[in-house]
Protein backbone atom coordinates (compact mmCIF):
# COMPACT_ATOMS: atom_id res chain seq x y z
CA UNK A 1 0.00 0.00 0.00
CA UNK A 2 1.22 3.59 -0.83
CA UNK A 3 1.74 5.40 2.75
CA UNK A 4 1.25 9.04 2.98
CA UNK A 5 2.73 9.92 5.70
CA UNK A 6 6.38 8.76 5.25
CA UNK A 7 8.68 7.49 8.20
CA UNK A 8 12.52 7.49 6.77
CA UNK A 9 15.00 5.82 7.87
CA UNK A 10 16.79 6.15 11.44
CA UNK A 11 20.12 7.25 11.25
CA UNK A 12 21.79 8.43 8.38
CA UNK A 13 19.02 9.72 6.03
CA UNK A 14 18.96 11.10 2.46
CA UNK A 15 15.25 13.60 2.71
CA UNK A 16 14.08 14.19 -0.67
CA UNK A 17 10.36 14.89 -0.62
CA UNK A 18 7.47 14.58 1.88
CA UNK A 19 3.72 14.23 1.08
CA UNK A 20 1.49 16.02 3.63
CA UNK A 21 -1.89 14.24 3.98
CA UNK A 22 -4.05 16.87 6.24
CA UNK A 23 -6.35 15.32 8.23
CA UNK A 24 -9.68 16.11 9.32
CA UNK A 25 -9.30 17.24 13.04
CA UNK A 26 -12.29 18.89 15.47
CA UNK A 27 -12.21 22.59 15.52
CA UNK A 28 -10.70 22.92 19.36
CA UNK A 29 -7.27 21.43 19.97
CA UNK A 30 -8.70 17.31 20.71
CA UNK A 31 -5.22 16.66 22.15
CA UNK A 32 -4.36 19.89 24.07
CA UNK A 33 -4.59 17.96 27.68
CA UNK A 34 -1.72 15.51 26.46
CA UNK A 35 1.23 17.10 24.85
CA UNK A 36 4.18 17.07 26.07
CA UNK A 37 3.11 14.25 28.57
CA UNK A 38 5.63 10.78 28.96
CA UNK A 39 4.32 7.31 30.42
CA UNK A 40 1.22 6.64 31.99
CA UNK A 41 0.72 10.79 32.84
CA UNK A 42 0.35 10.26 29.07
CA UNK A 43 -1.83 7.29 28.81
CA UNK A 44 -4.50 8.55 31.32
CA UNK A 45 -4.54 12.25 29.48
CA UNK A 46 -5.30 10.41 26.34
CA UNK A 47 -7.61 8.14 27.95
CA UNK A 48 -10.00 11.22 29.40
CA UNK A 49 -9.83 12.34 25.62
CA UNK A 50 -11.28 9.83 23.72
CA UNK A 51 -13.39 7.69 26.98
CA UNK A 52 -17.42 8.06 27.11
CA UNK A 53 -17.23 7.47 22.88
CA UNK A 54 -20.71 7.09 21.68
CA UNK A 55 -21.65 3.14 21.38
CA UNK A 56 -22.33 1.60 18.47
CA UNK A 57 -24.64 -1.78 18.27
CA UNK A 58 -23.32 -4.77 17.13
CA UNK A 59 -25.37 -4.99 14.22
CA UNK A 60 -24.77 -1.69 13.67
CA UNK A 61 -21.30 -2.65 12.17
CA UNK A 62 -22.45 -4.06 9.13
CA UNK A 63 -24.00 -0.89 7.92
CA UNK A 64 -21.04 1.05 9.52
CA UNK A 65 -18.32 -1.05 8.05
CA UNK A 66 -19.78 0.49 4.46
CA UNK A 67 -18.59 3.74 5.52
CA UNK A 68 -15.41 3.02 7.62
CA UNK A 69 -13.82 0.11 5.08
CA UNK A 70 -14.88 0.66 2.23
CA UNK A 71 -12.28 0.23 -1.11
CA UNK A 72 -12.19 2.98 -3.90
CA UNK A 73 -13.81 0.28 -6.24
CA UNK A 74 -16.86 -0.47 -3.30
CA UNK A 75 -15.92 -3.29 -1.83
CA UNK A 76 -15.29 -4.90 1.58
CA UNK A 77 -12.06 -3.91 2.74
CA UNK A 78 -10.75 -6.75 4.03
CA UNK A 79 -7.31 -6.98 5.46
CA UNK A 80 -6.64 -10.33 5.72
CA UNK A 81 -7.31 -11.12 2.07
CA UNK A 82 -6.25 -8.04 -0.04
CA UNK A 83 -2.90 -7.13 -1.45
CA UNK A 84 -2.17 -4.18 -1.72
CA UNK A 85 -0.43 -3.12 -5.17
CA UNK A 86 -2.02 -6.43 -6.42
CA UNK A 87 -4.53 -8.64 -7.35
CA UNK A 88 -6.48 -9.76 -4.10
CA UNK A 89 -7.80 -13.88 -4.78
CA UNK A 90 -11.02 -12.68 -3.71
CA UNK A 91 -13.12 -9.80 -3.03
CA UNK A 92 -16.70 -9.42 -0.83
CA UNK A 93 -19.47 -7.15 -1.62
CA UNK A 94 -21.37 -5.59 1.12
CA UNK A 95 -24.03 -7.57 2.41
CA UNK A 96 -24.25 -9.95 0.04
CA UNK A 97 -21.30 -11.89 1.59
CA UNK A 98 -22.28 -11.26 5.01
CA UNK A 99 -21.86 -14.03 7.22
CA UNK A 100 -22.62 -16.43 7.73
CA UNK A 101 -21.78 -19.73 7.62
CA UNK A 102 -18.21 -20.33 5.90
CA UNK A 103 -15.74 -22.81 5.27
CA UNK A 104 -13.05 -21.81 3.24
CA UNK A 105 -11.87 -18.63 2.15
CA UNK A 106 -13.80 -16.42 0.02
CA UNK A 107 -17.34 -17.40 1.92
CA UNK A 108 -17.77 -14.47 3.89
CA UNK A 109 -17.01 -11.91 5.94
CA UNK A 110 -17.59 -11.36 9.39
CA UNK A 111 -16.73 -8.41 12.43
CA UNK A 112 -13.60 -9.40 13.55
CA UNK A 113 -12.51 -8.31 17.30
CA UNK A 114 -8.66 -7.71 16.72
CA UNK A 115 -8.26 -7.05 20.38
CA UNK A 116 -10.52 -10.82 20.66
CA UNK A 117 -13.28 -10.34 23.17
CA UNK A 118 -12.50 -13.31 25.08
CA UNK A 119 -9.30 -10.93 26.26
CA UNK A 120 -12.67 -8.67 27.66
CA UNK A 121 -14.70 -11.30 28.56
CA UNK A 122 -17.45 -9.82 26.03
CA UNK A 123 -18.15 -7.10 27.81
CA UNK A 124 -19.54 -3.23 26.22
CA UNK A 125 -18.45 -0.86 25.14
CA UNK A 126 -16.03 -2.54 23.76
CA UNK A 127 -17.68 -5.07 21.94
CA UNK A 128 -19.04 -2.88 19.17
CA UNK A 129 -15.89 -0.04 19.58
CA UNK A 130 -15.32 0.32 15.41
CA UNK A 131 -11.32 1.15 16.09
CA UNK A 132 -10.24 -2.87 17.28
CA UNK A 133 -13.41 -3.91 15.03
CA UNK A 134 -13.00 -4.88 11.16
CA UNK A 135 -14.64 -6.56 8.06
CA UNK A 136 -12.59 -9.92 7.92
CA UNK A 137 -12.45 -13.16 5.65
CA UNK A 138 -14.74 -15.63 8.16
CA UNK A 139 -12.29 -17.91 7.82
CA UNK A 140 -9.00 -16.50 8.12
CA UNK A 141 -10.92 -15.20 11.41
CA UNK A 142 -11.69 -18.40 12.33
CA UNK A 143 -7.90 -19.30 11.72
CA UNK A 144 -6.82 -16.61 13.88
CA UNK A 145 -8.85 -17.50 16.74
CA UNK A 146 -8.04 -15.43 19.95
CA UNK A 147 -4.11 -15.93 19.13
CA UNK A 148 -2.25 -13.01 20.02
CA UNK A 149 -0.46 -11.37 16.95
CA UNK A 150 3.05 -12.21 16.00
CA UNK A 151 5.75 -12.81 13.82
CA UNK A 152 5.70 -15.68 12.25
CA UNK A 153 8.52 -18.01 10.08
CA UNK A 154 7.36 -21.42 9.82
CA UNK A 155 4.34 -21.21 9.46
CA UNK A 156 1.78 -24.23 9.76
CA UNK A 157 -1.05 -22.42 7.98
CA UNK A 158 -0.93 -19.39 5.16
CA UNK A 159 -4.29 -17.71 3.61
CA UNK A 160 -4.06 -16.72 0.46
CA UNK A 161 -2.82 -13.36 0.35
CA UNK A 162 -0.14 -14.37 2.76
CA UNK A 163 -1.34 -13.81 6.87
CA UNK A 164 0.29 -16.56 8.73
CA UNK A 165 -0.41 -18.82 11.74
CA UNK A 166 2.17 -20.68 13.35
CA UNK A 167 5.14 -20.25 16.37
CA UNK A 168 6.36 -16.92 17.44
CA UNK A 169 9.57 -15.78 16.62
CA UNK A 170 9.98 -12.37 18.38
CA UNK A 171 11.34 -12.13 21.75
CA UNK A 172 9.50 -12.25 24.50
CA UNK A 173 6.95 -15.49 23.61
CA UNK A 174 7.23 -18.78 22.16
CA UNK A 175 3.61 -19.75 22.03
CA UNK A 176 1.16 -19.61 18.30
CA UNK A 177 0.76 -15.98 16.94
CA UNK A 178 -1.03 -15.05 14.11
CA UNK A 179 0.69 -12.40 11.49
CA UNK A 180 -0.82 -10.70 8.72
CA UNK A 181 0.65 -9.27 5.93
CA UNK A 182 3.21 -6.32 6.40
CA UNK A 183 1.21 -3.65 4.95
CA UNK A 184 -1.60 -3.90 7.07
CA UNK A 185 0.90 -4.67 10.76
CA UNK A 186 0.59 -0.95 12.01
CA UNK A 187 -2.93 -0.55 11.57
CA UNK A 188 -3.60 -3.88 13.73
CA UNK A 189 -0.83 -2.02 16.10
CA UNK A 190 -2.49 0.97 16.21
CA UNK A 191 -6.06 -0.38 17.25
CA UNK A 192 -4.30 -2.44 19.56
CA UNK A 193 -2.86 0.71 21.41
CA UNK A 194 -6.11 2.30 21.35
CA UNK A 195 -7.46 -0.37 23.16
CA UNK A 196 -4.73 -0.05 25.54
CA UNK A 197 -5.89 3.38 26.07
CA UNK A 198 -9.44 3.78 25.61
CA UNK A 199 -9.62 1.33 28.16
CA UNK A 200 -7.43 2.22 31.08
CA UNK A 201 -8.76 1.91 34.23
CA UNK A 202 -11.95 0.59 32.78
CA UNK A 203 -10.88 -2.81 32.62
CA UNK A 204 -12.27 -4.29 36.14
CA UNK A 205 -13.79 -6.94 34.55
CA UNK A 206 -11.57 -8.06 31.79
CA UNK A 207 -9.18 -11.16 31.51
CA UNK A 208 -5.75 -11.62 30.03
CA UNK A 209 -3.66 -13.42 27.88
CA UNK A 210 -0.28 -14.19 26.61
CA UNK A 211 0.23 -10.65 25.42
CA UNK A 212 -1.91 -8.56 27.75
CA UNK A 213 -3.12 -8.06 31.13
CA UNK A 214 -6.69 -6.48 31.17
CA UNK A 215 -5.96 -3.41 29.10
CA UNK A 216 -2.12 -3.75 29.91
CA UNK A 217 0.79 -4.79 27.23
CA UNK A 218 3.12 -6.76 28.33
CA UNK A 219 6.17 -6.14 27.33
CA UNK A 220 7.08 -8.57 24.46
CA UNK A 221 3.81 -7.46 22.91
CA UNK A 222 3.99 -3.82 23.55
CA UNK A 223 7.58 -4.40 21.63
CA UNK A 224 6.25 -6.35 18.90
CA UNK A 225 3.56 -3.67 18.20
CA UNK A 226 5.80 -1.01 18.20
CA UNK A 227 7.91 -2.27 15.97
CA UNK A 228 5.21 -2.58 13.49
CA UNK A 229 4.02 0.55 14.40
CA UNK A 230 7.11 1.74 13.18
CA UNK A 231 7.53 -0.33 10.00
CA UNK A 232 4.10 0.22 8.45
CA UNK A 233 3.62 3.78 9.09
CA UNK A 234 0.09 5.40 9.50
CA UNK A 235 -1.81 5.03 4.98
CA UNK A 236 -4.82 6.86 4.08
CA UNK A 237 -6.52 3.95 4.71
CA UNK A 238 -6.49 4.42 8.17
CA UNK A 239 -6.82 8.61 8.02
CA UNK A 240 -9.93 8.45 6.16
CA UNK A 241 -11.02 5.41 8.67
CA UNK A 242 -10.17 7.67 12.04
CA UNK A 243 -11.96 10.39 10.41
CA UNK A 244 -15.32 8.27 9.73
CA UNK A 245 -15.56 6.63 13.06
CA UNK A 246 -15.02 10.08 14.74
CA UNK A 247 -18.18 10.90 12.63
CA UNK A 248 -19.71 7.88 14.04
CA UNK A 249 -18.30 7.11 17.72
CA UNK A 250 -16.98 10.41 18.64
CA UNK A 251 -14.00 9.86 19.36
CA UNK A 252 -10.23 9.66 17.51
CA UNK A 253 -7.13 6.99 17.69
CA UNK A 254 -4.37 8.85 18.97
CA UNK A 255 -2.15 6.75 17.16
CA UNK A 256 -3.23 7.27 13.80
CA UNK A 257 -3.14 11.26 14.80
CA UNK A 258 -0.07 11.28 16.52
CA UNK A 259 2.13 8.18 16.20
CA UNK A 260 4.76 9.59 18.48
CA UNK A 261 2.36 8.92 21.16
CA UNK A 262 2.84 4.92 20.65
CA UNK A 263 7.13 5.55 22.14
CA UNK A 264 5.95 8.43 24.85
CA UNK A 265 3.90 5.13 26.30
CA UNK A 266 5.66 1.84 25.06
CA UNK A 267 9.04 2.99 25.01
CA UNK A 268 10.14 5.44 27.53
CA UNK A 269 13.54 3.79 27.78
CA UNK A 270 14.00 4.05 23.85
CA UNK A 271 16.58 6.59 22.96
CA UNK A 272 15.61 9.49 20.25
CA UNK A 273 16.74 8.74 17.11
CA UNK A 274 16.12 10.91 13.63
CA UNK A 275 13.00 10.05 11.56
CA UNK A 276 13.16 12.38 9.12
CA UNK A 277 14.03 16.12 7.94
CA UNK A 278 11.15 17.51 6.44
CA UNK A 279 10.09 20.43 4.15
CA UNK A 280 13.63 21.72 3.86
CA UNK A 281 13.58 25.12 1.85
CA UNK A 282 16.35 28.31 1.95
CA UNK A 283 15.68 29.50 5.44
CA UNK A 284 14.21 26.28 7.64
CA UNK A 285 13.79 22.60 8.27
CA UNK A 286 11.99 20.45 10.53
CA UNK A 287 14.07 17.64 12.41
CA UNK A 288 11.53 14.82 13.22
CA UNK A 289 12.87 12.98 16.08
CA UNK A 290 11.00 9.28 17.37
CA UNK A 291 10.83 10.81 20.89
CA UNK A 292 9.53 13.88 22.94
CA UNK A 293 13.18 16.25 23.29
CA UNK A 294 13.61 18.27 26.57
CA UNK A 295 13.55 21.71 25.74
CA UNK A 296 14.35 22.72 29.49
CA UNK A 297 17.40 21.40 29.67
CA UNK A 298 19.31 21.05 25.95
CA UNK A 299 17.40 22.22 23.08
CA UNK A 300 19.36 25.12 21.24
CA UNK A 301 21.26 25.91 18.49
CA UNK A 302 23.76 24.38 19.62
CA UNK A 303 22.69 20.95 19.19
CA UNK A 304 22.63 21.31 15.03
CA UNK A 305 26.03 21.93 12.73
CA UNK A 306 24.70 22.31 9.15
CA UNK A 307 27.98 21.72 6.96
CA UNK A 308 29.27 23.39 3.75
CA UNK A 309 30.35 26.43 6.39
CA UNK A 310 26.86 27.29 6.85
CA UNK A 311 27.13 25.96 11.37
CA UNK A 312 24.51 26.13 13.54
CA UNK A 313 21.55 27.28 12.83
CA UNK A 314 20.21 30.83 14.08
CA UNK A 315 17.56 29.43 15.94
CA UNK A 316 15.39 26.47 17.08
CA UNK A 317 11.80 26.33 17.89
CA UNK A 318 10.70 23.21 19.98
CA UNK A 319 7.78 21.41 19.76
CA UNK A 320 5.96 21.70 16.52
CA UNK A 321 2.24 21.89 15.89
CA UNK A 322 2.29 20.45 19.81
CA UNK A 323 4.59 17.72 18.79
CA UNK A 324 7.38 17.93 20.96
CA UNK A 325 9.48 15.54 18.65
CA UNK A 326 9.47 18.17 16.15
CA UNK A 327 11.71 21.08 15.94
CA UNK A 328 12.11 23.57 13.70
CA UNK A 329 15.27 25.06 12.87
CA UNK A 330 15.96 28.36 11.60
CA UNK A 331 19.61 28.22 9.32
CA UNK A 332 21.46 30.86 6.98
CA UNK A 333 20.92 30.95 3.62
CA UNK A 334 20.61 27.46 1.72
CA UNK A 335 21.22 26.55 -1.62
CA UNK A 336 18.67 25.36 -4.01
CA UNK A 337 18.46 21.58 -4.71
CA UNK A 338 21.78 21.25 -2.50
CA UNK A 339 22.52 18.01 -0.56
CA UNK A 340 23.26 19.28 3.65
CA UNK A 341 24.49 17.01 6.58
CA UNK A 342 23.20 17.90 9.81
CA UNK A 343 25.21 16.99 13.05
CA UNK A 344 22.63 16.51 15.93
CA UNK A 345 24.27 16.75 19.07
CA UNK A 346 23.44 16.21 22.87
CA UNK A 347 19.77 15.73 23.09
CA UNK A 348 18.00 13.65 25.54
CA UNK A 349 14.10 12.58 25.94
CA UNK A 350 12.29 14.44 28.08
CA UNK A 351 12.53 11.45 30.33
CA UNK A 352 15.88 11.86 30.40
CA UNK A 353 17.11 8.98 27.87
CA UNK A 354 20.94 10.27 26.26
CA UNK A 355 20.14 10.28 22.06
CA UNK A 356 23.22 8.88 20.10
CA UNK A 357 24.68 11.81 18.25
CA UNK A 358 23.94 11.94 14.47
CA UNK A 359 24.50 12.91 10.98
CA UNK A 360 21.84 13.16 8.57
CA UNK A 361 21.58 14.64 4.77
CA UNK A 362 19.44 16.11 3.80
CA UNK A 363 18.00 18.17 0.34
CA UNK A 364 16.75 21.47 -0.33
CA UNK A 365 14.28 21.86 -3.27
CA UNK A 366 15.40 22.79 -6.94
CA UNK A 367 17.49 21.26 -9.64
CA UNK A 368 21.26 23.09 -8.94
CA UNK A 369 24.04 20.92 -8.56
CA UNK A 370 24.29 18.83 -5.77
CA UNK A 371 27.43 18.38 -3.70
CA UNK A 372 28.60 14.89 -2.58
CA UNK A 373 27.60 14.23 0.87
CA UNK A 374 30.88 11.81 1.39
CA UNK A 375 33.09 14.62 0.41
CA UNK A 376 31.68 16.78 3.03
CA UNK A 377 31.38 14.10 6.32
CA UNK A 378 32.98 15.98 9.19
CA UNK A 379 35.88 13.37 9.90
CA UNK A 380 34.75 11.93 13.18
CA UNK A 381 35.14 8.48 15.07
CA UNK A 382 30.77 7.62 14.02
CA UNK A 383 28.90 4.30 13.74
CA UNK A 384 25.44 5.13 12.75
CA UNK A 385 21.88 4.13 13.57
CA UNK A 386 21.13 1.17 11.10
CA UNK A 387 18.03 2.00 8.44
CA UNK A 388 15.93 0.64 8.24
CA UNK A 389 15.32 -0.58 12.13
CA UNK A 390 13.82 -2.46 13.14
CA UNK A 391 14.95 -4.31 10.10
CA UNK A 392 13.38 -7.96 8.08
CA UNK A 393 15.68 -9.61 6.62
CA UNK A 394 18.70 -6.62 5.63
CA UNK A 395 19.51 -3.29 6.79
CA UNK A 396 22.24 -0.57 5.94
CA UNK A 397 25.14 0.24 8.36
CA UNK A 398 27.15 3.56 7.62
CA UNK A 399 30.43 4.77 9.33
CA UNK A 400 33.27 7.44 9.38
CA UNK A 401 36.80 7.49 11.24
CA UNK A 402 38.77 10.54 11.77
CA UNK A 403 42.07 9.08 10.32
CA UNK A 404 42.97 6.41 7.20
CA UNK A 405 43.57 3.51 8.96
CA UNK A 406 42.30 -0.61 9.66
CA UNK A 407 38.66 -0.63 10.84
CA UNK A 408 36.23 -3.46 11.70
CA UNK A 409 31.89 -3.85 12.11
CA UNK A 410 31.30 -7.25 13.51
CA UNK A 411 27.69 -8.26 13.97
CA UNK A 412 27.17 -9.86 17.81
CA UNK A 413 24.06 -11.19 19.57
CA UNK A 414 22.84 -10.71 22.94
CA UNK A 415 24.95 -13.50 24.18
CA UNK A 416 28.65 -11.85 22.79
CA UNK A 417 28.81 -14.23 20.10
CA UNK A 418 29.83 -13.27 16.92
CA UNK A 419 27.60 -14.06 13.82
CA UNK A 420 28.80 -11.40 11.26
CA UNK A 421 32.42 -9.96 10.36
CA UNK A 422 30.89 -6.72 7.71
CA UNK A 423 33.48 -5.37 6.94
CA UNK A 424 37.26 -5.64 7.78
CA UNK A 425 40.06 -3.33 6.01
CA UNK A 426 41.21 0.08 5.80
CA UNK A 427 38.99 2.93 6.02
CA UNK A 428 39.70 6.53 4.68
CA UNK A 429 39.26 9.22 6.91
CA UNK A 430 35.76 11.40 7.12
CA UNK A 431 34.99 9.29 3.93
CA UNK A 432 31.03 7.35 4.57
CA UNK A 433 31.73 3.77 4.99
CA UNK A 434 28.40 1.89 3.50
CA UNK A 435 27.72 -1.78 4.11
CA UNK A 436 24.74 -4.14 4.18
CA UNK A 437 23.78 -6.56 6.97
CA UNK A 438 21.87 -9.75 5.45
CA UNK A 439 20.12 -11.97 8.22
CA UNK A 440 18.48 -14.19 6.08
CA UNK A 441 19.55 -16.95 8.14
CA UNK A 442 19.54 -15.31 12.02
CA UNK A 443 16.15 -15.80 14.55
CA UNK A 444 14.64 -12.22 14.70
CA UNK A 445 15.40 -10.46 18.08
CA UNK A 446 18.56 -7.62 19.34
CA UNK A 447 22.16 -7.83 18.00
CA UNK A 448 24.85 -5.46 18.38
CA UNK A 449 26.71 -4.00 15.95
CA UNK A 450 30.82 -3.03 16.84
CA UNK A 451 32.76 -0.70 15.00
CA UNK A 452 36.79 -0.75 16.02
CA UNK A 453 39.31 1.36 14.41
CA UNK A 454 42.19 3.30 16.04
CA UNK A 455 41.79 2.04 19.76
CA UNK A 456 38.62 3.18 19.88
CA UNK A 457 34.85 1.27 19.69
CA UNK A 458 31.60 1.82 19.36
CA UNK A 459 28.64 0.18 19.99
CA UNK A 460 25.15 0.11 18.53
CA UNK A 461 21.94 -1.72 18.80
CA UNK A 462 19.53 -3.05 16.07
CA UNK A 463 16.56 -5.37 15.67
CA UNK A 464 15.87 -8.16 13.31
CA UNK A 465 12.40 -8.69 13.27
CA UNK A 466 11.28 -11.79 11.72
Amino acid sequence: MKKIIIALCIGTISVFAQTTLVQQQPETDYYESAYKLSGTDLRLALHNIIKGHTSVTYDALWTHFQTTDKKSNGKVWDMYSDIPGGTPPYEFTYTTNQCGNYSVEGDCYNREHSWPKSWFNDLTPMYSDLFHLFPTDGKVNGMRNNYNYGNVSAPTWTSKNGSKLGQNTFPGYIGIVFEPITEYKGDLARGHFYMSVRYYTEDAGWSASDGTSKADLLPWYANLLFSWHVLDTVSTKEINRNNAIFGIQKNRNPFIDHPEFAAEIWQTAMAPSVVSVANPTSTTLIVDLSRYTDSTVSVNKNNFVINNAIGNPTGVAWGINNDVSKLLLTVPALSSGTTYMLQILNLKSINNVVMKDTVVTFKTSGVADVQSPDAQMPKMFMLMQNYPNPFNPTTNIEFTVPSTGQATLTIFNMLGQKVATLFNGEAAAGMRNHVQFAAHDLSGGMYLARLTSGGRSQLMKLTLIK
